[in-house]
């Protein structure tokens, strides 16, 4: 007796990962963005751990001597370099960089005097930001082409047959969600939701067609 076997075709997917069905792409969309924005929290977690990791190392092992260092060392290039402070104002230079500080150490008033002052807490806290914000977004990377999230995918089906569709190469594609991913939930929630009103608008169009 001859057995027959009945095979379904599968169903095309959409640059989201998934069906063409409306409902369910909408519902593979929110997933995804529900995964990056979980993956960016997960990643700014970490960093903080692993910042107090090296407060806590930093302290015991007095690392402060080595960023006092390198701020005098900077301070020298600064002052060879820097031949113009030499026709400004000093209140007004020692103004521009303490307003330089504040900005990168998070600080309010402070040294208001005359002379331009750079700090060693500067020179640490800009290479742990700068170095924060490497680590993260390569962890970003990994992850993105490790879970498969392609948010250009997702702007692409949302922007399709407009002048601001990205023909990207896959995993240019992938690295640039990664990007997004590693720098943190609050600059991802603001792609996700630029994202979400081309969407808006798409759909909007496509029913009053």
């Amino acid at each position: 007796m001859t057995t027959i076997l009945l095979v379904q075709e599968s169903t095309p997917t959409n640059p989201a990962g998934g069906t063409t069905t409306g409902t369910d792409a909408l519902l593979d969309v929110t997933v995804l963005f529900a995964l990056a924005l979980a993956l960016a929290l997960l990643i700014e977690r970490f960093m903080e751990v692993l910042k107090a990791i090296y407060d806590l190392l930093d302290s015991r092992r007095n690392w402060h001597t080595f960023w006092t260092k390198r701020a005098k060392s900077l301070a020298a290039g600064l002052e060879k370099r820097l031949r113009i402070f030499q026709y400004v104002d000093p209140k007004k230079a020692a103004s521009v960089l303490q307003r330089f500080s504040d900005l990168i150490l998070n600080e309010q008033g402070g040294y208001a005097g005359n002379v331009p002052l750079l700090a060693g807490d500067l020179v640490r806290t800009l290479y742990v930001k700068v170095a924060s914000k490497i680590i993260g977004v390569s962890l970003g990377v990994v992850l993105a082409f490790w879970s498969g999230i392609d948010l250009v995918a997702i702007w692409n089906d949302a922007a399709a047959g407009s002048a601001w569709e990205l023909n990207l190469a896959s995993w240019l594609s992938f690295t640039l969600s990664g990007i997004a991913i590693g720098l943190g939930a609050s600059p991802l929630h603001k792609i996700i939701t630029t994202i979400e009103r081309r969407r808006e608008k798409r759909s909007t169009k496509g029913g009053q067609s």
